[in-house]
């Protein structure tokens, strides 16, 4: 049984080394995690905005949502009766365009759901908000 001592010993100090030499990794491992903030776009030095693009948010109305919604004042196209106008879900009473952004991320039906990168929900929900009466 003595002789069994020291090699459980020198198996305990290597694991203890191991660990240790993990153990020290760990900060550097850490620090090379991303901090959340701003998403830096493909043009170094420029951040992306929170502001939403109401020319953008305009253009995506035009071709995305004109197949059932009114999002003009007029239109030459059918829209369907049961879906209300983009003019009529802006002046909603205590819209926000948070609330807005939020239905757009995650709609319900007859809503569908139209797969859109949180640029064009976030421009396309500013669009709609920018046609609430004051």
């Amino acid at each position: 049984m003595a002789g069994a001592f020291p090699i459980a010993t020198r198996t305990v100090a290597c694991l203890f080394a191991a660990a240790s030499v993990f153990a020290a990794q760990m900060p550097a491992a850490v620090a090379q995690v991303e901090p959340q903030g701003p998403v830096i776009r493909d043009e170094p030095g420029r951040l992306e905005s929170t502001k939403p693009d109401i020319e953008n948010g305009a253009r995506l109305a035009k071709t995305l949502c004109t197949t059932c919604h009114l999002i003009g004042q007029a239109s030459d196209r059918p829209v369907q009766a049961d879906v209300p106008s983009f003019s009529g879900i802006a002046n909603r009473p205590n819209q926000t365009l948070d609330h807005l952004t939020t239905w757009l991320t995650e709609p319900h039906p007859p809503m569908p759901n139209l797969s859109l990168t949180r640029l064009e929900i976030r421009d396309l929900a500013g669009y709609i908000f920018s046609l609430r009466k004051e």
